[in-house]
Protein backbone atom coordinates (compact mmCIF):
# COMPACT_ATOMS: atom_id res chain seq x y z
CA UNK A 1 0.00 0.00 0.00
CA UNK A 2 2.66 2.24 1.25
CA UNK A 3 4.81 1.77 -2.34
CA UNK A 4 1.19 2.42 -4.22
CA UNK A 5 0.75 5.78 -2.75
CA UNK A 6 4.72 6.41 -3.16
CA UNK A 7 4.28 5.81 -6.63
CA UNK A 8 0.96 8.03 -7.25
CA UNK A 9 2.75 10.75 -5.09
CA UNK A 10 5.68 10.43 -7.66
CA UNK A 11 3.29 10.88 -10.75
CA UNK A 12 1.03 13.77 -9.35
CA UNK A 13 4.66 15.41 -8.90
CA UNK A 14 5.95 14.70 -11.99
CA UNK A 15 3.00 16.03 -13.62
CA UNK A 16 2.88 19.07 -11.54
CA UNK A 17 6.45 19.62 -12.90
CA UNK A 18 5.92 18.91 -16.73
CA UNK A 19 2.53 21.43 -16.31
CA UNK A 20 4.68 24.19 -14.62
CA UNK A 21 7.44 23.69 -17.38
CA UNK A 22 4.68 23.79 -19.89
CA UNK A 23 2.86 26.59 -18.88
CA UNK A 24 6.22 28.67 -18.57
CA UNK A 25 6.95 27.69 -21.80
CA UNK A 26 3.71 29.01 -22.91
CA UNK A 27 3.87 32.65 -20.93
CA UNK A 28 7.28 32.69 -23.08
CA UNK A 29 5.00 32.10 -26.54
CA UNK A 30 3.06 35.08 -25.79
CA UNK A 31 5.70 37.44 -24.78
CA UNK A 32 8.18 36.25 -28.16
CA UNK A 33 4.90 36.43 -30.14
CA UNK A 34 3.87 39.53 -28.77
CA UNK A 35 0.19 38.76 -27.90
CA UNK A 36 -1.48 39.93 -25.14
CA UNK A 37 -3.28 37.26 -24.49
CA UNK A 38 -2.35 34.06 -25.92
CA UNK A 39 -1.09 32.67 -29.67
CA UNK A 40 -3.59 30.50 -31.91
CA UNK A 41 -1.51 27.68 -32.46
CA UNK A 42 -3.97 26.72 -35.41
CA UNK A 43 -3.82 30.33 -37.32
CA UNK A 44 -0.24 30.55 -36.67
CA UNK A 45 0.86 27.02 -38.07
CA UNK A 46 -1.27 27.82 -41.28
CA UNK A 47 0.02 31.50 -41.79
CA UNK A 48 3.74 30.76 -41.22
CA UNK A 49 3.65 33.60 -38.67
CA UNK A 50 2.29 34.51 -35.18
CA UNK A 51 -1.14 34.93 -35.11
CA UNK A 52 -2.98 36.37 -31.49
CA UNK A 53 -6.07 35.17 -29.89
CA UNK A 54 -7.24 38.42 -29.05
CA UNK A 55 -5.10 41.80 -29.01
CA UNK A 56 -1.31 42.11 -30.26
CA UNK A 57 0.95 44.43 -27.62
CA UNK A 58 1.59 47.42 -29.33
CA UNK A 59 5.07 47.94 -27.36
CA UNK A 60 6.04 44.76 -26.50
CA UNK A 61 9.00 45.46 -24.01
CA UNK A 62 8.71 49.31 -24.09
CA UNK A 63 9.31 49.22 -27.56
CA UNK A 64 8.97 49.86 -31.30
CA UNK A 65 6.14 47.58 -31.96
CA UNK A 66 8.54 44.87 -33.28
CA UNK A 67 8.36 41.32 -31.41
CA UNK A 68 10.77 38.22 -31.39
CA UNK A 69 8.81 36.63 -33.69
CA UNK A 70 8.56 39.29 -36.33
CA UNK A 71 11.99 37.94 -36.92
CA UNK A 72 11.65 34.88 -36.18
CA UNK A 73 8.46 32.77 -37.37
CA UNK A 74 7.69 29.52 -37.00
CA UNK A 75 6.90 29.52 -40.99
CA UNK A 76 10.92 29.51 -41.92
CA UNK A 77 12.28 27.53 -39.14
CA UNK A 78 11.97 30.58 -36.61
CA UNK A 79 14.25 33.06 -38.77
CA UNK A 80 12.49 34.97 -41.90
CA UNK A 81 13.38 34.47 -45.26
CA UNK A 82 13.56 37.18 -48.46
CA UNK A 83 10.32 35.39 -49.60
CA UNK A 84 8.35 36.35 -46.44
CA UNK A 85 9.47 39.56 -46.12
CA UNK A 86 8.42 40.61 -49.51
CA UNK A 87 4.85 39.60 -48.41
CA UNK A 88 5.08 42.05 -44.99
CA UNK A 89 3.33 45.31 -45.74
CA UNK A 90 5.00 48.32 -45.90
CA UNK A 91 3.74 50.03 -42.15
CA UNK A 92 4.95 46.03 -40.27
CA UNK A 93 6.96 46.57 -37.24
CA UNK A 94 10.29 44.48 -39.21
CA UNK A 95 10.47 47.86 -41.06
CA UNK A 96 11.01 50.25 -38.33
CA UNK A 97 12.14 53.08 -39.75
CA UNK A 98 13.72 55.00 -36.41
CA UNK A 99 16.63 52.68 -35.35
CA UNK A 100 20.22 52.29 -37.90
CA UNK A 101 18.95 49.56 -40.04
CA UNK A 102 19.87 49.68 -44.04
CA UNK A 103 15.89 49.46 -45.21
CA UNK A 104 17.78 48.19 -48.83
CA UNK A 105 19.37 45.72 -47.34
CA UNK A 106 16.67 44.70 -44.85
CA UNK A 107 14.36 44.44 -47.48
CA UNK A 108 16.28 42.63 -50.31
CA UNK A 109 18.19 40.37 -48.52
CA UNK A 110 16.42 40.21 -44.89
CA UNK A 111 19.99 41.64 -43.01
CA UNK A 112 19.29 43.44 -39.95
CA UNK A 113 21.79 45.45 -37.85
CA UNK A 114 23.57 43.35 -34.90
CA UNK A 115 25.32 45.35 -32.90
CA UNK A 116 27.21 43.98 -29.36
CA UNK A 117 29.32 47.55 -28.29
CA UNK A 118 32.86 46.67 -28.61
CA UNK A 119 32.13 43.18 -30.19
CA UNK A 120 30.00 43.37 -33.43
CA UNK A 121 29.01 45.74 -35.82
CA UNK A 122 27.55 44.23 -38.87
CA UNK A 123 24.43 43.68 -40.87
CA UNK A 124 23.50 39.80 -40.47
CA UNK A 125 20.67 37.48 -41.64
CA UNK A 126 18.76 36.53 -38.54
CA UNK A 127 19.46 33.12 -37.29
CA UNK A 128 17.23 29.99 -37.27
CA UNK A 129 15.92 28.85 -34.11
CA UNK A 130 14.51 25.85 -34.56
CA UNK A 131 17.70 23.79 -33.24
CA UNK A 132 18.16 25.54 -30.09
CA UNK A 133 16.43 22.43 -28.00
CA UNK A 134 19.54 20.34 -29.12
CA UNK A 135 22.22 22.86 -28.06
CA UNK A 136 21.01 24.32 -24.89
CA UNK A 137 20.18 23.01 -21.57
CA UNK A 138 17.45 23.23 -19.67
CA UNK A 139 18.60 27.00 -18.06
CA UNK A 140 19.04 28.85 -21.48
CA UNK A 141 22.79 27.95 -21.39
CA UNK A 142 23.93 26.86 -25.38
CA UNK A 143 27.19 25.51 -26.73
CA UNK A 144 26.82 28.42 -28.92
CA UNK A 145 24.44 31.16 -29.79
CA UNK A 146 24.37 33.46 -33.09
CA UNK A 147 24.40 33.59 -36.83
CA UNK A 148 27.85 32.66 -36.21
CA UNK A 149 28.22 31.26 -33.32
CA UNK A 150 30.11 34.27 -31.66
CA UNK A 151 27.43 35.83 -29.40
CA UNK A 152 26.81 35.00 -25.53
CA UNK A 153 26.01 31.53 -24.83
CA UNK A 154 22.70 32.25 -22.62
CA UNK A 155 19.99 32.65 -23.57
CA UNK A 156 18.24 34.93 -21.13
CA UNK A 157 21.00 37.43 -21.76
CA UNK A 158 20.97 37.14 -25.47
CA UNK A 159 16.97 38.23 -25.23
CA UNK A 160 18.32 40.93 -23.44
CA UNK A 161 20.33 41.71 -25.77
CA UNK A 162 18.71 41.31 -28.52
CA UNK A 163 15.38 43.34 -27.10
CA UNK A 164 17.88 46.37 -26.76
CA UNK A 165 19.04 45.98 -29.98
CA UNK A 166 16.33 45.36 -31.90
CA UNK A 167 13.05 47.08 -30.37
CA UNK A 168 14.54 50.26 -28.88
CA UNK A 169 12.99 53.14 -30.22
CA UNK A 170 15.99 55.45 -30.85
CA UNK A 171 19.36 54.52 -31.94
CA UNK A 172 20.66 55.58 -28.18
CA UNK A 173 18.75 52.70 -26.89
CA UNK A 174 18.64 54.08 -23.30
CA UNK A 175 16.77 51.39 -21.20
CA UNK A 176 13.64 52.38 -19.50
CA UNK A 177 12.90 55.06 -21.72
CA UNK A 178 13.78 53.65 -25.67
CA UNK A 179 12.56 49.73 -24.31
CA UNK A 180 12.20 47.59 -20.98
CA UNK A 181 14.59 45.07 -20.53
CA UNK A 182 12.64 41.95 -19.77
CA UNK A 183 12.11 40.59 -15.61
CA UNK A 184 13.86 37.65 -14.50
CA UNK A 185 10.56 35.68 -14.73
CA UNK A 186 10.09 36.80 -18.62
CA UNK A 187 13.79 36.23 -19.09
CA UNK A 188 13.15 32.60 -17.83
CA UNK A 189 10.03 32.10 -19.35
CA UNK A 190 11.35 33.45 -22.54
CA UNK A 191 14.40 30.84 -22.68
CA UNK A 192 11.52 28.10 -21.61
CA UNK A 193 9.91 28.38 -24.63
CA UNK A 194 12.68 28.37 -27.07
CA UNK A 195 14.53 25.32 -25.75
CA UNK A 196 10.97 23.70 -25.90
CA UNK A 197 9.01 21.55 -28.13
CA UNK A 198 7.01 24.58 -29.14
CA UNK A 199 9.88 25.71 -30.85
CA UNK A 200 11.56 22.40 -31.90
CA UNK A 201 8.37 20.50 -33.42
CA UNK A 202 8.13 23.46 -35.78
CA UNK A 203 11.20 22.09 -37.55
CA UNK A 204 10.63 22.29 -41.55
CA UNK A 205 13.44 19.32 -41.90
CA UNK A 206 11.44 17.24 -39.23
CA UNK A 207 8.20 17.17 -41.51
Amino acid sequence: MRHWILAASLLILTALVVGCVHSQARKGQRLFAGCLDKVDDKATLEAGLFVCKGDRDPEPFGGTGRTCGDCHVPGDNFGISVERITTLPSDHPFFFPGLDEDQGLLKSHGLVHVIVPGQIDEFRQTPKLVHLQSMCDKHGNCDALGLLGDRVRNLCVFSAQAISNHMAKTVQRIPGQDFRLPTEKECEALAAYMVSDLVADQDERNR
